[in-house]
């Protein structure tokens, strides 16, 4: 797990010091080893600068050194360099093959198989990796510059074209600025503003900078040394409720139809060929994600992924498996105890680690430092990354994924019962629907508790929205209501007016309209948006930002295949949540960890606001970041004076969520 970064087709004399200020900036990410390489290529061609920055996992040797070179077979031509960021988990059963095909390894690192598959396989090579990656290979014979991800998207990697010409790529945004502005225009993107103030993240491929995208998961990309595009492939992709082309349906290649009774014998049948395919799956890939040369743990809450994982990773492992949890000093907040009860009963080696709320405000704005693009998210991320590099460890896993791939969300619920309700009320027509939301909008100013204000606001909004599944799911999810954000700034040109999402993404959600089960298309909204553009971002910055390398079991392609194309009546609650991972963890997974209610590791931040950060968050609002992001200083002022005389309506998250966006603004020294 490391940084990566590069320059093709841009001057030596500008490439070198853009490339080492880039590789400078990644350091946190690789804090065991750097290298910078200049590479030749055809002629009349600029050379590409490589740069990298290690996290040693697997070959602490010298051999692990990057960027690194391959020795081709013919000694009169020019090696093939990689900067390669993250783990191909299944390299050593890849070795016996190449060695086959006159490519034998030299070391123990599965860089050097990388190298030697592209050598064996060319571009078809990625298809045969299984793990997490992002990666840039120079065919320095053939003039190619070959830009990889892995098929989940759990590894960045950012590229830029410079109005100049050439290409820039790295593995944070921040990176990219490192740059310099010369190269790089300090640029915020309104519609990824927009995006964020609605969702708490920004849900694009396209970053907040102008010009900044991340390649997309499962894309390869092949340029040439100019950084000129010559063919972009996704090789790889997932679709819920049906086949996606690795995992076959039943033999006659239908999808059962299921009525609202006892499942069929088929359906039954079904069902337990994919339970056995997903045990069989987790088994298969936690025996390699506990295999590397540091110490690896696992989180452990009080819920059923990380316990999941927990219970296949002690069936597999043939050492004690380590677990940690972090307990915070608030009791509403705490989950150790019943993590420490799984883990007893597991048996593992368990160790708590208690986060007081001192040391959570005391460390507000080492977050907000760590912040690659705005989001709401990832605070408890960094808190529990620190906790594990403090306890000794350099790999951990995590349950991420379940969620979205089992039906873990209340948005399986929630979403269809407000599209019905929706529905129903068209009957009312649309002033009638009016005269409801502005009655739950008045109720919502004098509720009987803050829960009950932010449900009544959300039932107005319901009632204003298109009987639509995404509008409804988008909504359930959203920050800041239509009326906050046309306050804070007008609608950007290429924004949805009712989603705040970029018209090009929400197209992307709304093609399948009609075409599949509500709940599948649920898991793809969760998979592909809040998962892929929140989650996975957030848990790859904070945990980097200490040195820690996050696995996620349940997030291998496979095991992700085979869920994916379940009926989503497997799915649901039987009354079980999740029972398909709990039924494919099998009998050693505690039963407390899908007994207990559902929670989530949160902060208190409204009585923080209220009290230790409130100065910090006035003095955040009252400088410069909201104008410099394009936002109305009075809209935001407004929303913050209306949250501290205790307006209900207004979110916490909404005053972290621009405490967050002006911090980031002025950090990075950013213009609307």
């Amino acid at each position: 797990m490391c940084g990566i970064a590069g320059a093709l087709g841009i001057d030596p004399n500008l490439a070198r010091g853009a490339v080492q200020r880039m590789r400078d900036s990644l350091r946190h990410r690789g804090p065991d080893d750097e290298g910078i390489e200049e590479v030749r290529g055809p002629a009349g061609f600029a050379p590409a600068v490589l740069a990298h920055t290690r996290l040693s996992i697997v070959d602490l040797s010298e051999a692990g050194h990057q960027p690194k070179h391959d020795v081709p077979l013919d000694p009169a031509s020019p090696p093939n360099v990689v900067t390669f960021n993250g783990e191909i988990y299944n390299y050593r059963e890849l070795r016996p093959a190449l060695e086959r095909g006159g490519w034998p390894c030299r070391s123990t690192s599965d860089t050097e198989v990388l190298l030697h598959g592209y050598r064996l396989w060319g571009e078809r090579a990625v298809e045969r990796f299984e793990g997490m990656f992002a990666f840039c290979l120079l065919d320095t014979a053939r003039g190619l510059a070959w830009f990889c991800r892995d098929r989940i998207g759990i590894k960045p990697l950012y590229l830029f074209r410079p109005r100049t010409g050439g290409l820039l790529f790295a593995s944070e945004v921040r990176a990219l600025l490192a740059a310099g502005p010369e190269l790089v225009p300090r640029r915020l993107r309104p519609a990824a503003v927009e995006s964020f103030l609605a969702q708490g993240a920004v849900m694009s491929d396209a970053s907040a900078l102008e010009g900044v995208e991340l390649l997309g998961p499962g894309q390869s990309l092949v340029c040439d040394f100019d950084g000129e595009p010559l063919r972009s492939v996704r090789y790889w992709s997932v679709d819920f409720g049906g086949a996606d082309g690795e995992i076959a349906l039943p033999a006659d290649g239908s999808v059962p139809a299921f009525s609202a009774g006892p499942p069929s014998r088929e359906a039954a049948r079904w069902r337990s060929e994919v339970v056995a395919e997903l045990s069989s799956g987790l088994r298969r890939s936690l025996s390699r994600l506990l295999l590397a040369d540091v110490p690896v743990g696992l989180f452990l809450s009080s819920g059923v992924d990380s316990a999941a994982v927990a219970a296949v990773a002690s069936e597999v492992s043939a050492a004690q498996l380590r677990t940690i949890a972090v307990g915070f000093d608030a009791a509403a907040w705490d989950e150790t105890e019943a993590a420490g009860l799984s883990a007893r009963e597991l048996g593992t080696r368990h160790q708590r680690v208690e986060l007081s709320g001192a040391e959570v405000l005391a460390s507000f704005d080492d977050v907000l430092a760590a912040v690659d693009q705005p989001t709401v998210d990832g605070f408890n991320t960094f808190h529990i990354s620190r906790a594990a590099r403090r306890a000794g460890l350099t790999v951990a896993l995590s349950g991420l994924g379940g969620d979205e791939l089992f039906g873990g969300y209340r948005s399986f619920v929630d979403v269809p019962r407000a599209l019905r309700f929706r529905r129903a009320t068209g009957l009312f027509g649309g002033a009638g629907r009016d005269v409801l939301a502005s009655l739950c909008d008045r109720a919502a100013r004098h509720p009987a508790s803050k829960a009950r204000a932010r449900a009544l606001a959300k039932l107005g909004a319901t009632l204003r929205r298109p009987a639509d599944l995404v509008e409804l799911y988008l909504l359930r999810r959203e920050l800041f209501n239509v009326t906050e954000r046309r306050a804070l700034q007008p609608l950007p040109a290429a924004s949805d007016a009712f989603s705040g999402l970029e018209t090009n993404v929400l197209s992307t959600l709304t093609a399948d309209r009609g075409k599949r089960d509500p709940l599948d298309r649920i898991a793809t909204f969760e998979f592909s948006v809040y998962m892929r553009h929140m989650l996975l971002r957030d848990a790859d910055v904070f945990s980097m930002r200490h040195g820690i390398e996050l696995r996620v079991p349940l997030l291998e392609h496979y095991a992700v295949a085979e869920a994916a194309r379940a009926s989503s009546r497997f799915r649901r609650a039987d009354p079980r949540p999740k029972p398909l991972l709990v039924d494919a963890a099998g009998p050693r997974l505690p039963s407390r960890s899908w007994q207990a209610k559902k929670r989530g590791f949160t902060f208190p931040w409204r009585a923080w606001l209220e009290g230790p950060l409130r100065e910090r968050a006035e003095a955040g609002l009252a400088g410069d970041g909201l104008r410099n992001a394009g936002l109305d200083p009075a809209a935001g002022r407004s929303i913050w004076s209306a949250f501290a005389a205790g307006d209900a309506r207004v979110s916490e998250l909404e005053v972290i969520a621009l405490l967050v966006l002006t911090d980031y603004v002025e950090r990075n020294r950013l213009t609307a």
